[in-house]
């Protein structure tokens, strides 16, 4: 699992690439748990993300609780409409607030307080 990282306005925007499944699941966990400092904001974009299965909907949630417990925030963006399907299916997007855009989570990153 292949992630970009670049920071906008103090807000952590992972970018990640074509698939998120049984192969890269485990170091989407480790790298982003890596980066995560306590009160940070992320955004996940998923414009590239063509696949995911379970383990890769299991890595998402254990981000989201990883977040939680280190009082940061995970939100996703450009979620396609096949992705969102699979989201919607899986009640997986309950847990995330969820972006047209990149610039959109951004901003509501730099609205919210922790």
């Amino acid at each position: 699992m292949e992630m970009r990282f670049e920071y906008i306005d103090n807000v952590l925007v992972a970018h990640l690439q074509m698939f998120l499944d049984r192969n890269g699941a485990e170091n989407f966990k480790y790298v982003l748990s890596e980066r995560m400092k306590p009160g940070e904001k992320i955004v996940l974009d998923l414009e590239k993300l063509v696949n995911i299965d379970n383990y890769g909907l299991d890595a998402l949630l254990a981000a989201a609780q990883k977040a939680l417990e280190n009082n940061s925030v995970i939100k996703l963006a450009k979620v396609s409409a096949d992705m969102r399907i699979v989201l919607d299916i899986t009640r997986v997007y309950r847990v995330f607030e969820i972006y047209a855009t990149v610039e959109e989570a951004v901003a509501s990153c730099r609205e919210e307080k922790l």
